[in-house]
């Protein structure tokens, strides 16, 4: 929430940045104008705010408005541009600002029975606030330009201005039930954009389960043809982003997601999760020996055949250079020793490479088995089964060790020396 409402916050700010420049601009060629023309006496008052504050006193209005206008929208930019942050507030002190001018221009230069040209340029503003901004800013701004209207049409009867409430309030109706279904409109094109933005958020991220709801849009739009070209891509963007493309399993990122996942999944229905590290034994030697192009066909084997090997619902990922892990969901410490031991058999009787450069390799495997609390314990399962591996690889490599609790005890940090039988390891038969 926090992280969304930041980025809500920047983008704001970015939109006042833009829009403050054309706001100054505008304000200062209003004020000319009608200054100008008033100082020519070629515009003149309206009869309500020469009745109201008389001329002099409203030319100074006037000016004032436009200069407390301008420090205010100078005092904004200068603000966001330190902070490029922009809240609610920021928003609706600017609509309010807006609504002010428009309405006292209207006030001061227009007759009674041309009050409703404020409700046009006010909508005008009412639009770009909720393309902008959003439903909730458009909403305050609905309410602030009915009750300036009818201020100024109240100030104007009280005054002794002939004002129809009837034509008054039905013009107000109107504009009131039209800005609504403009509102009403906007809002479901910004809720299918916010989808939208939230599946590539998700993508961002290297999720790329969630697709666009084309059915969902009774009409079909511009927004509606982006979702399609995303439904299009996003088979093709999970292989070139979560995928290993040498060996065609997942890469690390998306073995973490899916591992989130998966520990997510065994924490509500408190089931046991397998972890298998597994590391090629001696695998530099293969490089070093028949060249990196046979090195790459062995890994491309080695990921068909430990897919070959895991179950349909077990994530096959390659995390290193000659390391891949294997998440094997709802497996007990039997079912992983199990998986373990077939996998050390593939590869004991796999021959590697193209035929004028055979290869045969094993492998070394760490497994730990837990029930699964909470998502916490990701960091401690991946930590055990590392242990575990290296202790296999201690221990002589083509085999497996399953970690048990006290395995550091059993001296597999010592640099050199004789390594004690790990209960439940598998040797290669002598």
């Amino acid at each position: 929430m926090t992280n969304e409402s930041s980025r809500t916050d920047t983008a704001n700010a970015d939109i006042l940045l833009w829009q403050t420049g054309y706001r100054i601009a505008l304000a200062v060629f209003a004020a000319f104008i009608a200054i100008g023309l008033r100082r020519a006496d070629s515009l003149e008052l309206s009869l309500v705010a020469d009745l109201t504050i008389g001329a002099g006193v409203a030319d100074r209005v006037l000016a004032l408005t436009v200069v407390t206008y301008l420090l205010l929208v100078l005092g904004i930019r200068a603000l966001v541009r330190r902070t490029r942050a922009a809240g609610r507030t920021l928003s609706a002190l600017m609509v309010v600002a807006d609504l002010v001018v428009v309405f006292l221009l209207v006030f001061l230069l227009a007759e009674p029975s041309a009050y409703d040209r404020g409700l046009l340029l006010a909508l005008f503003s009412l639009q770009v606030t909720h393309v902008f901004f959003g439903r909730a800013p458009a909403l305050l701004m609905l309410a602030a330009i009915s009750a300036a209207f009818l201020l100024i049409n109240d100030i104007a009867q009280r005054h002794g201005s002939d004002v129809s409430w009837t034509s008054a309030l039905t013009t107000l109706s109107f504009f009131f039930l039209g800005a609504l279904l403009v509102i009403r409109v906007q809002s479901h094109l910004h809720a299918r954009l916010a989808t939208l933005v939230s599946i590539f958020e998700r993508a961002e991220e290297g999720d790329f389960s969630t697709s666009y709801d084309v059915e969902a849009d009774e009409r079909p739009d511009a927004i509606t043809t982006v979702g399609r070209a995303y439904n299009r891509m996003r088979l093709q963007l999970v292989d070139i982003v979560l995928t290993d493309a040498l060996s065609g399993c997942y890469n690390r990122r998306g073995f973490e997601q899916q591992y989130r996942r998966e520990l997510a999944h065994a924490a509500r229905t408190k089931t046991d999760v397998a972890l298998l590290a597994l590391d090629l034994d001696f695998f530099k030697q293969v490089n070093d020996t028949y060249g990196h192009l046979v090195g790459d066909q062995v890994i491309a084997e080695t990921g068909e055949l430990l897919r070959a090997k895991a179950r349909t619902d077990d994530i096959v990922a390659r995390t290193g250079g000659e390391e891949f892990m294997i998440l094997a969901p709802n497996t007990s410490a039997a079912g992983a020793h199990h998986l373990a031991l077939r996998i050390l058999e593939a590869f004991r009787r796999h021959t590697f490479g193209a035929p004028d450069a055979t290869v045969s390799l094993t492998v070394s495997i760490g497994v730990v088995s837990e029930t699964v609390p909470d998502e916490s314990i990701a960091e401690t399962l991946q930590s055990r089964a590392d242990d575990a591996l290296y202790a296999a690889k201690r221990s002589g490599r083509n085999r497996m060790v399953l970690w048990s609790h006290g395995l550091d005890a059993l001296g597999f940090g010592q640099p050199s020396g004789e390594y004690p039988t790990i209960p439940g390891s598998a040797r290669p038969p002598v």
